[in-house]
């Protein structure tokens, strides 16, 4: 998988402070549709009028936090319905997985792993998002094996730590096994190139003999 650790060449931070309006103003467009207001009666449940609400929705602006609660009150949902999920709580946290059901067809499903209940959440394969998370996995259950066969804790400590430090540099990682992946191939089809070479003037001196 191809990925770029800088959006659009921004810093990721940069890039969602950027777009943030832009989020929230779609879902304000998406609960008020489902709720069948139009702009100016939104508008007029709190105080704006439609032109200013289409603002919003645009992400031309974005409105403050007690302009936000006045929203989510005039559309009976809750105010974490229109912000950016924050994960630090667990309600937060129900809001940001409703995010990748809503954005990313992510599933809630049961599992029984050792006969234990539990519930996973899953994404089809065909989604972009799998290959992201299959690179995850990858790195994680490297991590899980790695522990197995620690011979000290100072060891375990420092396969953590790389886990980690591949979380808290993430997507760099990835680019960089891109990136060792395409110079392989390159290197693969440059030895092809100079081996057909080779063989063509290994047959020109079979032929001069």
């Amino acid at each position: 998988m191809i990925t770029i650790s800088k959006a659009f060449g921004q810093d990721p931070v940069e890039f969602n402070d950027e777009t943030a309006a832009d989020r929230v103003g779609a879902r304000i467009r998406t609960i008020r549709n489902a709720r069948g207001l139009s702009l100016a009666e939104l508008g007029e449940k709190v105080g704006l009028n439609a032109d200013r609400m289409q603002k919003y929705e645009n992400g031309a602006r974005k409105p403050k936090t007690d302009m936000l609660k006045k929203i989510a009150e005039a559309l009976g949902v809750s105010t974490l319905a229109l912000a950016d999920p924050v994960t630090t709580s667990y309600i937060g946290a129900m809001y940001a997985m409703f995010e990748l059901e809503h954005n990313f067809n992510m599933k809630i499903e049961p599992t029984d792993e050792n006969h234990v209940p539990g519930l996973c959440l899953t994404v089809d394969f065909k989604d972009s998002l799998y290959g992201y998370m299959k690179d995850w996995y990858d790195v994680y259950a490297q991590m899980k094996s790695d522990l197995e066969v620690a011979n000290s804790e100072e060891e375990k400590a420092e396969i953590i730590n790389a886990y980690h430090n591949w979380e808290w540099t993430y997507p760099q990682g990835i680019v960089d096994k891109t990136e060792k992946s395409l110079e392989k191939a390159r290197l693969k089809r440059k030895i092809a190139e100079l081996q057909e070479r080779y063989d063509q003037l290994d047959q020109n001196d079979s032929d001069i003999e």
